[in-house]
């Protein structure tokens, strides 16, 4: 019977025509498990790690298979590869243990309490990359006011750059809490700097001087030296008037340093003629030829001469306390009538009157408009007939000309125009539908260069500058009006959503005085138009009312003086 079944043979060479096939079948897991069992039940195990009094069994393959450390032990002439057992030193053993865990299981738990120790394991035994990833995607997640500090040492040691950034995104965001905790007041003077340097461009000199003296009176007797060291992250200039003239104007440590003397009392003169303390709106759908002053502390409203041409969809400035309104919409016999006249008032004038002044070179309405080194400027809007456009002119105050500039990239109209730290900034609009495109002037190269957009399309909304960042305020995006606000950071060109308004608008107007941001009067989603005055803090992201406008106003124009 043996013999019968060794001659049975069988074929099916010629049978078919289906060609070889290759198949893989992934049995890594089911290999790695078995390892592991026989390691637990001591079988097949090469090498013993002892840390301490603790000894660890495993296999030399496997260690050598996702550590380089081990790696380059056990395939060289080190002493440890002819050793049975190989002693770590300067680590925790229960670290050790579920590290050579994780190499058999894949699996490994990252906790608060756990997660540092593994990095430095990870590190040490140049454990595989992929790993090291997941173990800074968890460092990311844990950044906190308790241990905010541990992580950027943390990323300082080992060269971290995500977790660096992550730090500083955490502090920018989270300036007060951070700056007000004993940790912060515990550090070195050389830590602090070195975070003052890295912050103080990105938050309000508010923040930046509450910072620095919550460190030194921490601890005066020895902090106090480094006052005038520390002070340098401080813009006085910047400082807001309820700032400088309530708390600093009244610290002894201030009056105490001669050189922070002279500094503060320059920066109270430079608020005392700069401080806006009134708004003016010009203009208006329902207004045109009015103008009204809004007195920020009375609350109250005040006529000024009207214009002597009415208009709405115009745009206002003011340069050296003088105010111009420029171009924008006639509205003759209901039809859009595109101007390029120009009126302005001295208002520091006994007797105040408007005078006109050279016309633009083209005629537009629903145009940016803004000042940079006492020039104006003037891009985009639209003609009679509701084309876009994208050309721009700058007028000089002492030849009273406008002369043509570089056009915009792409034509718009319904945008806003600001300028910021030497450059003009066209952001939204009406283009080919709406948009949340930014393109950023430079005046000297008379080139336009496209930046980051916006987050939301925006058209007919108002955009102003505030601590070095640009806010984008309200608008309509295509579908409705909008109530959110988003933060343009210029240093790391991104946006970011703020604080929503109380009430969506566009066709509003909105201005900077005494370091908040004012809005007023624009439409809502039921197309009336919104009477209450908006203000919105920087400092706690909030918005409130400030009052109400004593007329309708919307398509106007507003500024602070």
């Amino acid at each position: 019977m043996a013999m019968a079944a060794a001659e049975t043979s069988f074929s099916i060479n010629g049978t078919c025509s289906i060609e070889e096939q290759t198949h893989n079948i992934d049995y890594s897991s089911d290999l790695l498990k078995f390892a592991n069992e026989s390691r637990q039940d001591g079988c097949f195990n090469d090498i013993i790690i002892r840390v301490g009094e603790k000894n660890i069994p495993a296999n030399k393959m496997v260690l050598s298979c996702y550590s380089k450390y081990f790696n380059t032990m056990f395939t060289t002439e080190m002493k440890e590869n002819y050793k049975d057992v190989v002693e770590v030193h300067g680590v925790d053993a229960e670290s050790m243990e579920k590290l050579v865990d994780f190499m058999y299981t894949g699996k490994i738990n990252f906790n608060t309490n756990n997660v540092a120790t593994f990095w430095q394991f990870l590190i040490f035994f140049k454990c595989l990359v992929p790993v090291r990833k997941l173990c800074i995607e968890y460092l990311l997640t844990t950044v906190s006011l308790q241990n905010c500090f541990t992580i950027q040492a943390l990323a300082d040691r080992f060269i971290i750059p995500k977790l660096t950034e992550k730090f500083n995104n955490f502090v920018v965001e989270n300036y007060q809490e951070v700056f007000s905790g004993d940790q912060f007041k515990k550090l070195s003077k050389n830590y602090v700097i070195k975070l003052l340097q890295s912050t103080h461009d990105k938050v309000s000199s508010d923040l930046v001087y509450t910072a620095v003296m919550n460190w030194v009176k921490f601890d005066l007797s020895s902090n106090e030296s480094y006052l005038s060291q520390l002070l340098k992250f401080v813009d006085f200039y910047k400082l807001s008037p309820k700032m400088l003239e309530d708390v600093v104007s009244v610290e002894p440590l201030i009056r105490k340093h001669g050189d922070l003397g002279y500094t503060l009392f320059y920066a109270l003169v430079h608020h005392s003629k700069k401080t806006e303390k009134s708004l003016i709106s010009l203009g208006g759908a329902k207004s045109l030829t009015k103008v009204t002053k809004f007195d920020l502390q009375t609350k109250q409203w005040i006529q000024l001469p009207d214009l002597p041409i009415g208009r709405d969809d115009a745009a206002a400035v003011v340069i050296d306390d003088v105010l111009y309104y420029l171009a924008g919409d006639l509205q003759i016999d209901g039809k859009i009538t595109a101007t390029n006249i120009v009126h302005r008032m001295k208002l520091k004038k006994k007797v105040l009157i408007w005078e006109k002044v050279a016309s633009m070179n083209v005629k537009r309405l629903r145009f940016g408009a803004a000042v940079l080194n006492g020039t104006i400027f003037v891009f985009g809007g639209s003609d009679d007939n509701d084309r876009s456009l994208s050309s721009g002119e700058f007028y000089v105050v002492s030849l009273n000309k406008w002369i043509q500039l570089k056009p915009m990239k792409i034509a718009r109209y319904g945008h806003s125009i600001v300028a910021h730290n030497g450059h003009l900034y066209s952001l939204g609009g009406y283009g080919s539908g709406y948009l949340c495109s930014m393109e950023r002037y430079d005046p000297f190269l008379d080139e336009w260069k496209d930046v980051a957009p916006m987050q939301t399309p925006r058209g007919c909304f108002a955009a102003v500058v505030l601590n070095n960042a640009i806010y984008a305020i309200g608008g309509y995006d295509g579908k409705q009006r909008l109530k959110s606000v988003e933060k343009y950071n210029v240093d790391d060109d991104t946006w970011v959503y703020v604080g929503n308004m109380n009430i969506e608008r566009s066709r509003h107007a909105a201005c900077v005085s005494q370091n908040k941001i004012y809005v007023v009067g624009g439409l809502d989603s039921n197309n009336e138009v919104v009477k209450s005055i908006e203000c919105y803090d920087d400092q706690t992201d909030k918005w409130s009312v400030a009052g109400e406008t004593e007329v309708e106003l919307y398509k106007h124009s507003l500024v602070a003086v």
